[in-house]
């Protein structure tokens, strides 16, 4: 029994019988759609959640039942499995009771209660393990102090369960009560309601789902006692089953019974063999009608659906075969089969090693188990597999011949082969096998290839030591080429071996000095190892090989570091940008085709994305950039920045976003808001995504969009289809990360372009007349610091999602080596948002807070700095900060939920970590600057209505950081004062009304 329900604090209004009677013609109308009711979406919210499997079409008609039951009467469900229908049922009805029959196992009963808990129904639901007939016959003996209201049978699809589960329970049923019958797609529960229905004149039926095919196959039963009569005898008549009851009928004894029964198993034996599918289907299902226990019949027609390829109708009777007898092995290696079908690999898995446990001589169990491990890479597990299956059938080529794939793909070369021939041998005349085998023997003769080819292939996986180590077998043989040198740079920067990835490729540009690539990935990493000045004697190194590649001109003039070593260094860099950037204008030319090309393909892969995070108004060096861009971009597309009139709105305004990031990123996550919810009916939206990393928020941008183009690294293409398109509105989401999207930006492809703060800066760039900023974020000078028109939409101009998987906390401090007694301040910003005049916040912080931690997630490169300014107060930066790698998302989060301070960083701030943080009610302390870029998470929390923890100056920041980490009970006040109004923040939609306001005045 799980729990029980206070009948206390009833609703004052409730629907009677009569409203679900109008409700079901519009259910039954759009039964199998999407949404049958307003609140399905809700319902499939809720079957993810669970991972249930009942339609959300089910769901909608037991809430909308519940709904309509009068105020004492209970739900009752007769052979509950899991959570989904008693759920359905009881949500958003805390006044309703409910009774649940079901024999569970010890794990399921478990999952049935976590699940009601989460939904908070535990206390509602009376769970009763044990037989659905034993509990109604306990039943009898009860006097129920209220009636059943709605009464849902999903028990045993026998005929005389059925039958017993209706007879059983009608005197425990309202006046005026509905019942739910589930498999009524099986011709004996539709003949045990029939019959039952003849006895009982109360009863018939309302709707009959069973023949739709929507999985659910639910029959919809009225109960009235004032009811006298309900169907003619002719329409009884007419569904009997008249064969199978009168065969039954006639005999005269037991023995004779059985006797009919067995000619009726071996005749669908029979027609199986004959390959009769659906005569056998019938002889089996009417022999499993009145021996529903036979484990070997469910077997053979789950071997039948498998045949005709019907999975699913082929799970559930295996299921059932293995309810009845659980130590058949071979049901269980059908299982796995119809799994793997089905591609519920774990369960496949789960089903084969079930199937060996049972009989250890099924063969073909251990063949597909190893498969599946191996396809799941689970390498050495598979091997294994394979090898016991040899030692039980040392005649299973089939075996052999997985065993050697498996090894060749590890390039054990010789060992695949000795497999091969073995496996030959029992089939000499497989194709296949004599194929891989001389596959084998020529790559043994080419020792250069399987190192080559196992490096790769390691490299691919993330193996990146065990790459090295190939790489280098290849080396010791010859010198290698440019890629070779690439990829062992990338290995050694993806082990963290900077230093070895500079060498490698020092060593590769001695080789190749005309490679272009080599020397680009050398002068990125010795830029991103913070060693500004090599980086730029690189880039000169660079275009003396290669001077018609204007990629190291960009790069020779106008490198600024990514981290700053002093603040004087700030003016410095800053300086020599402006210069450099007139020296590189005054030498770029572009009076030959091969000139203009080359300068394309140099802006296609620089930007200067680094120079805003000097903190000063970069207006004017990007207005002297951003014209660069335009005039290259003009000499190769003369045709693309043209002015362009307004098209005619003739019914819809015609909005068109495109990025290379339209998938899970930072700067372009907050978009999805702005699509969501705009009004279908006055814009049609196009997206145009650039990029190749498709994921689940791809996914939602191509929902939300009534046009989505897919064009990945085709800058021409994209540009004439937006032409084509002939759009009112283009919109940038961000522009300066992405080259490519910069150069398209640089052109005139809609007569009204705009950009926003995906990435918070000014492009510099004519071309775009708009950047769609936030109310709460700009100051009041701002127009100052933008070459575009600035549009200040309310709030913080976006409607963020708020983020759908945070998790609970159930990590513990020391599964991420920390210690709990520490005071944890997350330090989690890129390195090059840390200005060096800010050091001596952390120290500050120090010296008043004992035990504090400062958790920097990819801060290592500060570490020269952070040294440096604990040691002038008398502190070891070892001692303070602790630098981990960038974990997974779910572990990124739950470092938010262990954490104690948020420390956003001042100049530039955090945008989706803050509003992360805010979703996981981390406190932040935040010091809003003087651009856009600095204000995010000063403009969160206030429009949170938290803003406790915004600083006004340095000193008050420190003062924050410190009470935070001190004063416990403050900062659990910070805490639930977010959480209760995060609805305040996430999906703010009238940024949304006041951007379509923004679109109709510019377009009309």
């Amino acid at each position: 029994m799980i729990g029980f329900y206070d009948c206390l604090n009833y609703p004052t209004a409730k629907m009677d019988y009569q409203a679900l009677m109008q409700l079901l013609p519009n259910l039954y109308e759009n039964w199998g759609q999407n949404s049958v009711q307003p609140h399905s979406g809700q319902f499939q919210q809720v079957r993810e959640q669970i991972q249930g499997d009942t339609s959300t079409n089910v769901m909608e008609l037991l809430n909308a039942a519940v709904d309509c039951m009068a105020l004492d009467e209970i739900y009752c469900e007769m052979g509950t499995v899991g959570s989904s229908t008693l759920i359905a049922a009881l949500l958003e009805h805390p006044e309703c009771m409910a009774y649940a029959v079901g024999e569970l196992e010890t794990e399921d009963v478990e999952k049935l209660a976590a699940d009601l808990q989460q939904f908070e129904l535990e206390e509602q639901v009376i769970f009763c393990q044990q037989p659905i007939e034993a509990f109604l016959l306990e039943l009898r003996e009860i006097e129920l102090e209220n009636k059943i209201g709605i009464y849902f049978y999903q028990g045993n699809c026998d005929y005389r369960s059925v039958l017993l589960g209706l007879l059983l329970i009608k005197s425990f049923l309202s006046n005026k009560a509905t019942i739910f019958i589930k498999n009524a797609n099986f011709k004996i529960v539709q003949q045990a309601v029939w019959d039952f229905m003849a006895a009982q004149p109360e009863c018939q039926i309302l709707l009959d789902f069973s023949t739709l095919d929507f999985g659910d196959n639910i029959l919809l039963l009225s109960w009235d006692t004032q009811r006298t009569s309900n169907y003619p005898a002719a329409l009884y008549q007419e569904n009997c089953q008249q064969a199978i009851i009168q065969a039954i009928n006639n005999l005269q004894s037991f023995e004779q019974s059985e006797l009919a029964l067995n000619n009726l198993y071996k005749e669908g034996i029979y027609w199986h063999q004959q390959k009769q599918f659906e005569m056998a289907e019938k002889k089996y299902k009417d022999f499993l009608v009145w021996q529903s226990d036979n484990s070997d019949a469910w077997l053979k027609l789950g071997i039948l659906y498998i045949e005709v390829e019907d999975y699913s109708k082929s799970l559930q009777a295996l299921l059932k075969s293995v309810e009845v007898d659980e130590y058949k092995g071979l049901v269980h290696y059908y299982l796995g089969f119809v799994f793997e079908k089905l591609n519920q690999i774990q369960q496949a898995i789960a089903a084969y090693q079930t199937a060996i446990e049972k009989d250890n001589q099924l063969i073909d169990a251990y063949n597909n188990l190893g498969n599946l491990l191996h396809r799941s890479g689970a390498i050495a597990e598979a091997e294994t597999i394979y090898r016991i299956g040899i030692i039980i059938d040392q005649e299973a080529w089939g075996i052999y011949l997985n065993l050697g794939n498996l090894l060749f793909e590890q390039y054990q070369i010789d060992q695949a082969i000795t497999l091969y021939q073995t496996a030959l041998n029992l089939n000499p005349n497989s194709s296949d096998i004599q194929y891989n085998l001389n596959l084998a023997l020529a790559l043994k003769n080419n020792p250069d290839k399987i190192y080559t080819n196992l490096g790769n292939k390691l490299y691919q996986q993330g193996e990146y030591q065990a790459a090295i180590d190939q790489y280098k077998k290849l080396l010791g043989i010859h010198t290698g080429d440019v890629e070779l040198y690439s990829k062992l740079s990338e290995c050694y920067r993806q082990l963290r071996q900077r230093q070895a990835a500079i060498e490698i490729l020092q060593t590769g540009i001695q080789l190749y000095p005309t490679s272009g690539q080599l020397h680009f990935s050398l002068i990125t990493e010795l830029l991103q190892q913070g060693q500004t000045e090599a980086a730029i004697t690189q880039a000169e190194i660079a275009s003396d090989y290669l001077p018609e590649d204007y990629t190291f001109q960009l790069m020779k003039h106008l490198i600024v570091p990514m981290i700053y070593p002093n603040s004087e260094s700030i003016s410095y860099y800053r300086q020599r940008f402006e210069t450099e950037l007139q020296a590189l204008i005054e030498t770029t030319v572009l009076n030959t085709p091969e000139n203009r090309k080359n300068a394309l393909l140099g802006t296609s892969r620089w930007t200067n994305f680094y120079l805003a995070y000097q903190a000063h108004n970069v207006i004017k060096s990007q207005c002297i950039y951003g014209n660069l861009i335009h005039t290259i971009m003009a000499a190769n597309y003369p045709e693309w920045i043209k002015p362009l009139s307004i098209p005619p709105v003739e019914d819809k305004i015609r909005v068109g976003y495109v990025s290379h990031y339209l998938h899970s990123y930072s700067g372009t996550l907050w978009l999805t808001g702005w699509l969501k919810y705009y009004n279908r009916e006055k814009f049609e939206v196009y997206c145009y995504y650039t990029g190749n990393s498709p994921d689940l928020i791809t996914q939602q941008f191509q929902q939300y969009s009534n046009v989505f183009h897919h064009i990945p690294h085709n800058l021409t293409a994209v540009c004439q289809q937006i032409m084509d398109d002939k759009l009112h509105i283009l919109v940038y989401p961000e522009i300066g990360m992405d080259p490519a999207t910069l150069q398209m930006a640089a052109l005139r492809l809609a007569s009204i372009q705009c950009t926003a703060w995906g990435h918070p800066v000014t492009t510099g760039l004519s071309t775009i007349d708009y950047f769609l900023s936030s109310e709460l974020m700009e100051a009041e000078n701002a127009q100052q610091h933008y070459s575009e028109t600035l549009v200040k939409l309310p709030n913080i101009g976006v409607a963020y999602p708020k983020p759908k998987d945070i998790p609970t906390l159930t990590k513990k401090r020391s599964e991420f080596q920390l210690s709990e007694d520490n005071v944890l301040y997350l330090c989690c910003q890129a390195p090059f948002k840390y200005l060096p005049q800010y050091d001596y916040i952390l120290p500050a912080i120090a010296l008043r807070v004992n035990d504090a931690k400062f958790l920097f997630l990819r801060g290592e490169l500060l570490k020269p700095r952070l040294e440096y300014a604990f040691a002038k107060v008398g502190l070891n930066h070892q001692d303070y900060c602790i630098h981990l790698k960038i974990p997974a998302r779910q572990d990124y989060l739950m470092l938010n939920l262990i954490c104690d301070v948020f420390l956003d960083t001042i100049t530039w701030s955090g945008g989706n970590t803050s509003l992360e943080a805010i979703a996981c009610n981390l406190p932040i302390v935040t010091y809003p600057g003087e651009f856009m870029r600095g204000r995010h998470a000063d403009s969160f929390l206030k429009l949170l209505g938290v803003t406790d923890t915004i600083a006004k100056t340095e000193s008050e920041y420190i003062d924050i950081a410190v009470r935070l980490g001190t004063d416990y009970d403050w900062k659990n006040s910070i805490s639930e004062r977010m959480s209760q109004r995060h609805n305040y923040l996430f999906d703010d939609q009238s940024c949304v009304k006041a951007l379509e306001s923004f679109y109709q005045q510019v377009v009309r």
